[in-house]
Formats: C-alpha cells, structure tokens, sequence
C-alpha cells in the first residue's frame, strides 16, 4: 500500500474497481449457473450457511473456514439423530446460528481468525 501511494497510484480508484468488475464477474457466474441448473428457494438456504461456517472458522481463515464447515456440518447431523427426537426436530435448520452466536459471545475472531489488537 505504502508503495503504490508513493508512485501515486490511486488506491481508493483501484479498490473501487476491482470490487465492482469481481461483483460482474460473480453476477454473470451466477446468472449462467442459474440457468443452467435451475434456480430455486432451497439455493439460498445454502448460501445462508455460508455465514456462521465463516464466523465459526474466523473471516480471515481459509483452513478455519473448512474446519467450521465441518463442525457445523457433523454438528447439525449429530444433533439432529441424538437430539432432534427430544426436541422435535428441525434442528439442521438453527443449529449453525446458534453455534455462530455462541463463538461470537466467547471467541469473536472464530477458531482461527486472527486477533486485532490495537495500540494508541
């Protein structure tokens, strides 16, 4: 960063691009996969998982990220066998958010995000 600013390179210009041409790119991605395969509610479903996968992981953690996608998925599973008759069922459905809201409260930078730490 400190580099391109002293050439006199834009970052703010060059951040702005690059966000707005990869949202193209997903948009036409997506557009052709939902074409192609059919788009359907259940789709989004998917995707929502996606959140508490990478709070549990930590945002800056591509190993945390698999690691939480595994954890909630074994976790969901087992729980719907062992506890789903218990409680009625339907746990695939809150399990990962509940598991996510409870990282957020003891360990807010997931398994392995990487602490911010401040200094004045």
């Amino acid at each position: 960063h400190q580099a391109a600013t002293a050439v006199g390179i834009p970052l703010k210009t060059i951040w702005v691009t690059v966000w707005a041409v990869s949202g193209i790119v997903a948009l036409v991605a997506g557009i052709m996969w939902g074409a192609k395969s059919g788009v359907q509610f259940s789709l989004s479903l998917i995707a929502l998982k996606a959140l508490p996968v990478l709070i549990l992981g930590g945002l800056t953690s591509i190993p945390g990220a698999i690691v939480g996608g595994l954890i909630i998925g074994v976790g969901e599973k087992v729980g719907e066998v062992y506890w789903g008759p218990a409680i009625g069922g339907a746990i695939e459905n809150w399990f990962a958010y509940v598991l996510a809201m409870v990282f957020l409260m003891f360990r807010p930078h997931g398994l392995f995000g990487e602490e911010i730490i401040e200094r004045v």
